[in-house]
Order: structure tokens, then sequence, then C-alpha cells
């Protein structure tokens, strides 16, 4: 059975496959949601939510 949180990787991934998404918890509750992509480790984005990265992750791509 696929998570909530894990299904919007898979949604995220499938609209920008050049990119890899993952979540990482915090302390205190709630998530930090980052990607970074495929062809370049160093370069990460980081979001409060999994919206924010994709308007992150849409903006990163404008801008190429």
């Amino acid at each position: 059975m696929t998570s909530h949180l894990d299904q919007i990787i898979v949604e995220l991934e499938r609209k920008w496959p050049a990119w890899q998404v993952w979540y990482v918890p915090k302390a205190l509750g709630g998530f930090i949601w980052c990607a970074r992509r495929w062809d370049d480790e160093h370069h990460v984005l980081n979001a409060g939510s999994a919206e924010s990265l994709a308007d992150l992750i849409e903006q990163d791509k404008e801008g190429s």
C-alpha cells in the first residue's frame, strides 16, 4: 500500500522526470519537501509543502 505522501512523490516525479523528490520529517511535526535534478546532485530545492516545491521546480525549469 502506498502512503499519501509517497503518492505525492510519484505525481511530482511523473510531472518532472528530471527531478528526484523526497521529504524529510521535521522534529516538531510537518515535513521539508526536497528535490534535486538527477543530473546534478548539488542543485537541491527545499520547500515547506509539496505545492511550494512544485512551484520551485516549475520556476527552475523556466530559468533553464
